[in-house]
């Protein structure tokens, strides 16, 4: 018995150390606007795509970083299909669970 808890005890710690800090969700809150990229800019370029599909309007999917590490205020970037694209930025350190785009900006929690 003792030995269980010790070995859930080591898995908890080892999920907690392979976890990102950067890990949230992103929803498509806009109203009929779907988004088809979600980018983010560092070392003076912007990344690849992050998204494998698109999210329609009420819509969400998982986002990770994979990584614990970088600036805390990483400028981002969302385009939408027949729109275009907008720059925002935000501090990914303050804990930031949930990304709502919505028709005008954005709100987090």
């Amino acid at each position: 018995m003792v030995g269980a808890l010790i070995v859930l005890g080591l898995a908890a710690r080892l999920a907690e150390a392979s976890a990102s800090d950067y890990a949230f969700r992103l929803h498509n809150r806009a109203k009929g606007y779907t988004i088809n990229g979600f980018y983010t800019y560092q070392n003076g370029r912007w990344s690849k795509n992050w998204l494998r599909d698109r999210i329609h309007p009420g819509q969400s999917v998982p986002m990770d970083w994979n990584s614990n590490e970088g600036a805390c205020v990483v400028p981002f970037r969302v385009s939408w299909d027949d729109w275009g694209a907008q720059d925002f930025k935000l501090d990914w350190c303050k804990g930031v669970r949930n990304l709502y785009m919505k028709d005008e900006g954005f709100a987090t929690d």
